[in-house]
């Protein structure tokens, strides 16, 4: 129950304990239950470093309240980013755990706990009377299931078209439940709300150190200020790339990659491009650097080219494409790179009245 926060048995367990957050407030705040504020506060600073978080088990119930601690306090700060930081960290830990659990465990915890119901494809030996390409799975979800979860995933693997789909079900893999149980507990986690009340002054003091912490780690994680004026060129999906990477959102690895070459071919160093990604939850520095180096130094020092317009759109990255904004330019070049010369020129000039693209340039897209 440790492990598994989100599952039914852990919140009624919990529930028994502290049955609401006035009650969990007052455990937490008398001297024999100090330590699960204690405990608390390292898992939320945990989270904060990328560090793993530990299951603090002392044979206590109130082991069960350390997540609903760490939770009420993250709450309270309310700081997105910090939430993004606990769900992110809260998560990869559960994915750890479930390597480690028997089948029939996992298996009923998705019932139990969310509703899905998964099916095992079998032993191997039966596995081998199936179609060729269900061979390679170990269990069949229904697609309803499947997809709340599926369409946050970055990789193109989790795109439904490249899946296969079949009365209703969508075979995967273990490792592939094991991400689709995680990733909904961070679902969870990030839609979640607590109406938090007045709090004693010992929880204040955790929350002034957490605070503290936080301050520190987003000084350390401060993107690189772009001027408003280089902002200001940017084509829609660059633009939008930039606000969610520097907000601390996960980017998909297309995103990453479409936003670190546009940058590298801009003029931007490799240095100044890596301190955009410095606020993502997942932010490795090592490997960072190495993705970076790697995009700007092919062919001999000129780098990859930012993808093009229909490529941009084809991984559903363009926010014109999707009806969410528009911008006339869109519709008269292919490249992100066009567009930013040409709206370069036009906010170097002084040029806000954008009716001579249709009698100058040549429409070459339409949405």
């Amino acid at each position: 129950m440790l492990r598994y926060p989100f599952s039914k048995e852990t919140r009624r367990a919990t529930q028994k304990v502290a049955r609401d957050i006035q009650i969990l407030i007052n455990i937490v705040s008398e001297a024999s239950g100090v330590y699960v504020m204690d405990e608390a506060v390292v898992r939320v600073l945990s989270s904060l470093d990328q560090s793993e978080i530990i299951a603090v088990n002392t044979n206590d119930e109130r082991d069960l309240l350390i997540y609903s601690a760490a939770r009420l306090l993250v709450e309270e700060i309310g700081d997105q980013r910090l939430k993004e930081y606990q769900a992110e960290a809260e998560s990869k830990a559960v994915n750890k755990h479930l390597g480690k659990e028997k089948e029939e465990f996992v298996l009923d915890m998705c019932l139990t706990s969310f509703g899905w119901k998964i099916e095992s494809l079998g032993t191997v030996r039966e596995k081998a009377k199936l179609p060729d390409y269900l061979g390679l799975f170990d269990f069949k979800m229904q697609l309803q299931d499947f997809l709340e979860v599926a369409p946050g995933f970055h990789d193109n693997a989790w795109k439904l078209v490249h899946r296969y789909v079949e009365d209703g079900f969508v075979p995967i893999r273990k490792s592939e439940l094991y991400r689709l149980i995680s990733g909904k507990f961070k679902q969870l986690i990030l839609n979640s709300h607590i109406d938090v009340p007045k709090l004693p002054s010992k929880i204040s003091e955790a929350i002034q150190r957490i605070e503290s912490e936080l301050r520190g780690k987003i000084k350390r994680t401060a993107p690189i200020e772009i001027t408003e004026k280089t902002v200001n060129a940017f084509p829609p999906c660059i633009q939008q790339m930039h606000n969610d990477s520097i907000k601390g959102k996960n980017l998909s690895h297309e995103a990453r990659f479409a936003l670190a070459s546009f940058l590298l071919k801009i003029g931007m160093t490799d240095d100044e491009v890596l301190g955009i990604f410095k606020a993502a939850p997942d932010f490795v520095r090592g490997l960072a650097e190495y993705q970076v180096r790697h995009i700007a130094s092919k062919s001999g020092g000129e780098g990859y080219t930012p993808p093009s317009c229909r490529k941009i759109q084809g991984s559903s990255l363009c926010p014109v494409y999707l009806g969410a904004v528009s911008d006339p330019l869109c519709e008269f070049i292919v490249h992100p790179l066009s567009f930013y010369q040409t709206r370069a020129w036009e906010v170097s000039k002084g040029i806000e009245n954008h009716s001579w693209y249709a009698g100058k340039m040549q429409r070459k897209q339409s949405f």
